[in-house]
């Protein structure tokens, strides 16, 4: 397990993240980010989680994917929202690794996460990786 995480903290208040995080996405921010995977190549699937912000992925898993070369590999999406689902992050992950193949992803309303447990086993049974 990876924990992808910025240099920079985030605020701890919600809404002063959500407008950082509007901000970054504005810019096309790349943000830096702490630690590496250290054998990128030892993974076929990567189980690729995060929190849907203004439609999309958070800038720092942007600079992930865009760090690594996912040729050949799976990339399966998972994400919290609080109303947008999975947004467009599905088609953005495709795009920043176009030799990856973009598995069925799933979001998970931020507010019934706790109680998701029966949902995501269903999810990844639908998957079939093997």
């Amino acid at each position: 397990m990876f924990h992808i995480e910025s240099v920079t903290a985030y605020p701890k208040d919600y809404t002063e993240t959500t407008e950082v995080a509007k901000n970054e996405l504005r810019a096309k921010a790349r943000p830096k980010l702490i630690g590496q995977v250290e054998n990128m190549k030892g993974y076929d699937v990567i189980f690729l989680g995060y929190p849907n912000w203004w439609g999309t992925m958070p800038m720092p898993v942007y600079t992930f994917l865009e760090s690594y070369d996912f040729s050949g590999k799976k990339i399966v999406p998972f994400c919290t929202h609080e109303g947008s689902g999975m947004g467009h992050s599905e088609k953005d992950i495709a795009k920043a690794c176009p030799k990856a193949t973009v598995l069925e992803g799933i979001a998970i309303h931020g507010t019934s996460a706790t109680s998701a447990e029966s949902d995501v086993s269903s999810w990844v049974d639908r998957l079939s990786i093997s």
